[in-house]
């Protein structure tokens, strides 16, 4: 059964409030302190959501991000942005995903430490922002850092969304946890932003939401820094009460 955890920010109301926000982003720093935080793409529609994300989670004093570009060649991107119209929802004038794009696909995933230059760390958070860099998780895992894919998929096409995750879901078993952001409606009607972290080895989705008019980006931030803390706590060997799947040990190389 899957465990589902609320955290909600609102504005600080007392000095109180504002410390237990203050001591929140400290207890965050100090899961993400030491570790950097790859904010991977190959596509150039994901780079605005992974710079967004490197200067949110390297705002912090103990914070380390990074951006980092996962190769391909030109056939092979053409598929990645097919695979991405996909997912959107934009499809038509596509053909469905055939053999050629498997086949593409298929040789990529053999080569994926070559895709991303070998600079990830153990103990670091890879944050893939595109199907083509999400292939790598297998590699990544295998180095012992954490493998996250952060998901955005349309609701114009369910059919289409469906068929791209379904072809992706062999090119990426190593997955650890997903990030999704959504906006929604509080009790009373006011806006809200969420940030999700869903770990499937954890049976785990943990939602950060605060009000969208709620003090400019620092609650945002806050958020999205509190979701990857959540992915390194909960998922395999720093889960509490033991290994929920254990890392590859291996060298790093």
């Amino acid at each position: 059964m899957t465990s589902l955890v609320t955290e909600r920010f609102a504005r600080p109301a007392s000095t109180r409030d504002a410390h237990a926000l203050d001591a929140a982003g400290r207890r965050v720093g100090d899961v993400l302190a030491g570790r950097t935080v790859w904010c991977a793409t190959s596509l150039p529609r994901a780079r605005d959501a992974a710079e967004g994300l490197r200067i949110r989670v390297g705002a912090g004093p103990e914070g380390v991000a990074a951006g980092l570009r996962v190769a391909g060649d030109e056939d092979l991107l053409a598929v990645a942005e097919h695979v991405e119209d996909m997912l959107g929802g934009a499809t038509a004038g596509w053909p469905e995903i055939g053999q050629p794009e498997r086949s593409a696909y298929t040789r990529a995933a053999m080569h994926g430490e070559e895709m991303f230059a070998e600079k990830v760390g153990a103990d670091d958070v890879f944050v893939a922002h595109d199907s083509l860099s999400a292939i790598a998780v297998e590699q990544i895992r295998e180095r012992g850092a954490h493998a996250v894919w952060r998901v955005r998929i349309s609701g114009r096409s369910a059919a289409a969304a469906v068929e791209a995750l379904e072809f992706l879901r062999r090119f990426t078993p190593g997955i650890d946890a997903y990030l999704l952001t959504w906006q929604g409606r509080g009790p009373r009607g006011e806006p809200l932003e969420r940030v999700g972290a869903a770990l499937p080895s954890a049976a785990l989705l943990a939602i950060k939401e605060f009000p969208a008019r709620f003090g400019g980006e620092e609650p945002r931030r806050l958020a999205w820094r509190m979701a990857l803390a959540e992915i390194v706590r909960s998922d395999r060997g720093e889960r509490v009460g033991g290994t929920l799947r254990p890392r590859p040990v291996v060298a790093a190389r």
